[in-house]
């Protein structure tokens, strides 16, 4: 692990979050304060693309829904739709933004990044509703070339665009997903939330909290859109990359459902980085292993 990022490790986690969270609009923005105060720092400058346009969507309920577009400079027709993580209770397009201009600017790719409702005033499934409303609209009346869609979701993001996949398989058929160090189950009775679940970025106890306001009920912790470990085949998706830290409590998880794909015969790329904690891609300046990171998914997401 690089130096600098065992450093930010260990500012992050002086002050540990107190739980249980009584205010949750105080939590969302000083989470907010604290990234656009330190973001150029950890992420570095932000990075060019041709344009970006930000607009709503209305969801089935008539709410508006936030997306932004990345406009590349030579756009080769692929486009990318992408659910930002927070643990489904915080974190906004903003704080995601250099990772679409990115994937933009080094893929040509167009990048619609989707807002949705948050937890725990929308619970499941209300967000992952949001991300199919708002990519069912655009496929419908935008007239993107649908041989060339790709799904991509960060930690909760890519929980929510497994499910995605899944409800949309019979509408819209993704060429390519990438799920970026996803929780895939609501149990974390799995060595990993023990041996990582202290120190490194997210903790065990907020996870748990955070699942619990996005799944109020019990009775839905088994529920496939919920906990994709869950499903009896993944023959829905298509070709699939999966990135893990190796310092990530969600490692088990993720091991796991690589491991379902494989003996199923499913299309992965799977990459694990030894020395990176969860989160890692809003981390471009503290580790050259995040750099490599970023490569792997510009790779994957020009591969034919």
């Amino acid at each position: 692990m690089s130096w600098r990022l065992r450093i930010f490790l260990w500012l992050l986690h002086r002050n540990p979050e107190q739980l249980p969270i009584v205010d949750i609009g105080e939590y969302r923005r000083n989470a907010e304060r604290t990234w656009k105060r330190n973001r150029r720092w950890i992420d570095g400058r932000l990075v060019k693309v041709k344009g970006i346009t930000d607009t709503t969507i209305p969801n089935r309920h008539h709410d508006p829904i936030r997306i932004r577009i990345y406009h590349p400079t030579h756009d080769m027709g692929r486009t990318m739709f992408y659910l930002h993580g927070g643990g489904w209770v915080g974190r906004t397009l903003d704080t995601y933004d250099n990772f679409c201009r990115r994937v933009c600017r080094h893929t040509k790719t167009t990048v619609y990044s989707i807002e949705y409702r948050k937890a725990p005033e929308t619970p499941f499934p209300g967000a992952i509703e949001d991300g199919i409303d708002v990519i069912k609209y655009l496929v419908d009346h935008t007239g993107l070339d649908q041989d060339h869609l790709i799904l991509c979701g960060d930690s909760a993001g890519g929980n929510m665009a497994i499910s995605i996949a899944y409800l949309l398989q019979q509408t819209i058929r993704f060429q390519k997903l990438l799920a970026l160090y996803p929780p895939l189950s609501a149990d974390f009775d799995y060595p990993s939330f023990a041996r990582y679940g202290k120190g490194y970025i997210i903790e065990k106890e907020v996870i748990s909290w955070m699942r619990n306001q996005y799944l109020p009920h019990k009775d839905s912790y088994s529920n496939v859109l919920a906990s994709p470990l869950s499903h009896k085949s993944l023959d829905f998706l298509p070709r699939t990359m999966i990135t893990i830290g190796g310092r990530d409590p969600l490692q088990d998880h993720v091991k796991a459902f690589r491991d379902r794909m494989v003996n199923e015969g499913q299309p992965l790329v799977f990459y694990e980085y030894d020395d990176l904690p969860h989160g890692f891609y809003l981390l471009q300046n503290l580790s050259r292993s995040v750099q490599n990171a970023y490569t792997d998914v510009y790779r994957f997401i020009e591969s034919e």
